[in-house]
């Protein structure tokens, strides 16, 4: 497999000597086309989480539901699925489980019913709990949850559920997010899926997510680099922000979302140079930045990127 190339693009071709700088660096990361023999998707791992409170009764119920079974009709039988339900409580519909018979997945979708309130915590980590018993380097890991994002039982407070994701993502499990019904919740749905690597979409009806879901899919079929982590250093006294609305891991790299073949990713970061590292002779030379990219590879291999 080829590896992606790292590129640095500078604002500013030059710094002012005898000055503070501040100069904008475009970091981006290209991915290789895909290979030219046949491409077949990693196997998936997923489990498809169902607001079933009461908030939820009637069309956006019966929305949720059809787009579960949209879901279970793109598994292959090398892909793992687990149906979660939850209203005050969470239930495991269908543990994961091989997709070898999608007739008891359907089944089990079109069992489920609103009542109770919403503990939409518990429903999302039960569902975590259920990939994560079964990650796979060479599966892709993710929770699917469709739900208005109302949550008023168990844990509700947005920070601390998005932390959740955040950590969950760092150890494979990634959260995509879908909105149904009029009261989506859009502040929580959002930051669960940005904290958890994933994607977030909003739709009135199934049909309005059917677009995201193929997009989603298209994602997680043609993905050659997961879990990717940028790392950056500079010189002392220079200080550096990234402009992207990145988290950063326990080390201190930013989290980047993953990468399709023929796909990039991008970053900006923001140095703040004093004058003291801009010298005025020509023929010195000064470093003021050092980056470098790691990822994960289809076969589950750690690899490393410096810039071209």
């Amino acid at each position: 497999m080829s590896h992606p190339a790292l590129h640095l693009t500078p604002r500013h071709p030059a710094l002012l000597t005898g000055f503070d700088n501040q100069l904008d660096v475009l970091i981006r990361l290209e991915a290789p086309l895909p290979p030219e023999q046949t491409h077949t998707r990693p196997p998936l791992n997923l489990s498809i989480v169902l607001d079933r409170s009461g908030s939820m009764s009637g069309q956006p119920l019966i929305e949720a539901r059809r787009c579960a079974s949209y879901l279970v009709n793109q598994m292959g039988q090398q892909d793992r699925v687990s149906i979660v339900a939850y209203d005050s409580h969470a239930e495991v519909v269908v543990p994961s489980t091989s997709v070898t018979d999608k007739t008891q997945f359907h089944s089990a979708i079109q069992g489920i019913e609103s009542r109770g309130m919403t503990d939409l915590h518990e429903g999302w980590l039960k569902g975590a709990e259920q990939a994560s018993a079964h990650i796979d380097t060479e599966r892709v890991t993710r929770v699917i949850l469709l739900s208005d994002g109302q949550a008023n039982r168990g844990v509700t407070d947005p920070t601390e559920i998005a932390k959740q994701c955040e950590d969950l993502a760092d150890a494979g499990v990634t959260t995509s997010t879908y909105g149904l019904g009029e009261n989506f919740n859009e502040h929580l749905m959002v930051q669960m899926a940005r904290a958890g690597q994933g994607n977030s979409y909003f739709g009135q009806t199934a049909d309005d997510l059917m677009d995201p879901f193929q997009e989603e899919f298209d994602l997680l079929s043609a993905l050659c680099a997961r879990q990717l982590r940028l790392q950056i250093t500079t010189a002392e006294g220079i200080t550096v922000e990234v402009l992207n609305r990145f988290s950063q891991d326990s080390d201190g790299n930013w989290r980047l979302p993953d990468l399709a073949y023929g796909g990039e990713a991008w970053a900006v970061v923001r140095l703040k140079i004093p004058s003291s590292h801009v010298q005025s002779a020509p023929d010195l030379e000064t470093s003021i930045l050092q980056l470098s990219f790691s990822y994960q590879d289809l076969d589950g291999q750690t690899q490393t990127l410096e810039p071209m």
